[in-house]
């Protein structure tokens, strides 16, 4: 492996502007092959260097890092069944048609649920928040393709605590973050930790973008930089902590995490959960998922052609990414700020398959010879 070939990519990408900043990771098991930071965290209202400690949020990889590994945790105890309708967890959407989704089906976003909606322009709790998903249409027939959906963990954020009785990142950090020992991770970060956090959008810009006319009216837009708080606006109506968004944490802890889906790390997850968790849950559809992860033989994602089809990855809006490959051990981390201090519309999946390329080229040709 050229340790050179990803840090001059990745350089590259920082002078194209793409990101102001990077930190990489890559591993084979246990073992970190490479790793390096380059560029800054922060460029408003302070210039702030990335560094190996520098902590970022990591967006949508909340989804599978936290809501679907405690929807594995909790169903391997029998406290959760996955195959059962999201109304005998939330009863409130009873005779509705969003009730008789199955929690699997949230899980592999294959329900029926919209992508995205800014839920914030009408209620601003987690009450509003599951009326407002409840009175939806479905946008396709569920089960019959897949579309990536944040709304469908939002929903998972409330089964999950009204299962536990706990407030979700309590739930998190109990079951999770603990038991692996994990110092780095977390939702909403301490205001003293806010030096070390890379920095987001200059206020939620894309989002009102994105929410045109109905949020011309709306007054919680922010205006200043996001720094230190979550950056998706639905999670951050939620208080900063959804099963959607929220979460923070650094390369070290994510190579951590890693390892458990690999079944060398501290020994998490059992056969069964690491079987929902790599499992094709979407054969023959549009995306393939498991419960929380995008797996490698979908077309086109952002894992690229040297990772096994059985890899598993996901990525965040803020300019994360991870990737782990059970078939050879891989693990490729990848976090960047590409949303400050403004949103770049640039195809940051081909730069994903990029990095992937670099890090993981003289191993491939060795495995060609």
């Amino acid at each position: 492996m050229s340790g050179s070939a990803v840090r001059e990519f990745l350089q590259e990408q920082q002078e194209l502007g793409i990101f102001p900043g990077s930190r990489y990771l890559v591993a084979r098991g246990k073992e970190v092959l490479e790793e390096g930071w380059l560029g800054n965290s922060v460029v408003t209202p302070e210039i702030i260097p990335t560094t190996r400690d520098t902590l970022y949020d990591l967006a949508s990889l909340t989804k599978p890092l936290v809501t679907g590994a405690l929807s594995t945790l909790l169903a391997g105890r029998g406290r959760l069944h996955l195959e059962s309708a999201l109304e005998e967890y939330l009863p409130e959407t009873a005779g509705r048609w969003i009730g008789r989704a199955t929690l699997l089906e949230l899980l592999a976003h294959r329900s029926g649920l919209p992508a995205w909606l800014p839920l914030y322009l009408k209620v601003s709790d987690r009450d509003g928040y599951l009326r407002e998903i409840s009175s939806l249409t479905p946008e396709y027939r569920p089960g019959t393709r897949v579309t990536y959906s944040c709304l469908g963990y939002i929903l998972m954020t409330l089964v999950l605590e009204r299962v536990s009785g706990l407030p979700l990142d309590e739930l998190a950090r109990l079951e999770i973050f603990s038991p692996l020992g994990l110092q780095e991770t977390f939702f909403r970060p301490p205001a003293a930790l806010r030096c070390r956090v890379a920095a987001t959008e200059m206020g939620n810009r894309r989002e009102e973008e994105m929410a045109g006319d109905a949020g011309r009216d709306f007054l919680g837009w922010r205006q200043g930089v996001i720094w230190g708080e979550c950056h998706d606006l639905n999670a951050y109506t939620l208080g900063g902590v959804s099963g959607n968004a929220g979460l923070f944490s650094s390369a070290q802890d994510l190579h951590a995490m890693a390892l458990e889906l690999l079944g060398c790390g501290r020994g998490l997850y059992d056969e069964k959960c690491l079987g929902l968790l790599r499992e094709d849950l979407t054969p023959r559809l549009n995306e393939n998922r498991s419960v929380g992860w995008q797996l490698a033989r979908t077309p086109d994602c952002s894992a690229g052609p040297l990772l096994s089809p059985e890899a598993m990855g996901h990525t965040g809006f803020t300019g994360t990414s991870i990737w782990i490959d059970p078939e050879a051990g891989w693990i490729l981390v990848l976090l960047t700020n590409r949303v400050h201090p403004h949103y770049r519309p640039f195809d940051m999946n081909a730069v994903r398959r990029q990095f992937h390329r670099r890090a993981l080229g003289r191993e491939w040709s060795k495995r060609e010879a």
